[in-house]
């Protein structure tokens, strides 16, 4: 009997790399359970932020946090980063990678995009770099968010000086009915 072709085997390798690969992750419209994760658009949205905080220390690490968030239609729940100017947002940008896990599901976040936006705050202006993600029809009770940066090098003038290692932050938030 002859071998397989060498296309034969590239085609059965791809088909099993696709199904072991990123079809395992949380993509824009899809539900954990009855909750909706979606790209966040021009919406009446909250940011959870507002409940909860999202303060990363300087030394690599685990933060938790705890919070209570009201229930709303939709929760803004993309983390990021901030600078007083474009070049430094996206200089540390560059320096970092991204995990997002929603009740203990990976999330695929550069599918939902990010967000570029600045603010004035105290006559100056900040810099803001968000994942583009919310939260829908969330059922009550506790639901966890686990973000984990990985800042790959350090850049000169970081606000937070963040040396180069792991940040997570867990943020266990209960929606009230």
């Amino acid at each position: 009997m002859k071998p397989p072709s060498h296309s034969v085997l590239g085609i059965l390798t791809g088909l099993i790399l696709v199904s072991c690969g990123p079809a395992d992750k949380i993509w824009p419209s899809e539900k954990i359970g009855p909750m909706w994760v979606n790209r966040y658009g021009h919406s009446n949205w909250t940011p959870i932020w507002d409940y909860c905080s999202r303060e990363l220390t300087n030394l690599p690490g685990i933060r938790t946090t705890e919070c209570t968030v009201p229930q709303v239609n939709e929760l803004f729940i993309g983390g990021g980063l901030q600078a007083p100017d474009k070049d430094l947002r996206d200089a540390l940008w560059e320096a970092r990678t991204w995990e997002l896990f929603i009740d203990g599901h990976e999330v695929d976040l550069p599918a939902f995009n990010i967000v570029d936006f600045h603010e004035e705050v105290d006559g100056g202006w900040i810099e803001h770099r968000l994942w583009r993600i919310r939260l829908r029809n969330i059922p009550e009770g506790l639901h966890t968010l686990h973000y984990v940066m990985q800042v790959n090098r350090q850049v000169e003038n970081d606000p937070l000086e963040q040396s180069p290692g792991t940040y997570e932050l867990i943020v266990n938030f209960t929606v009230e009915e």
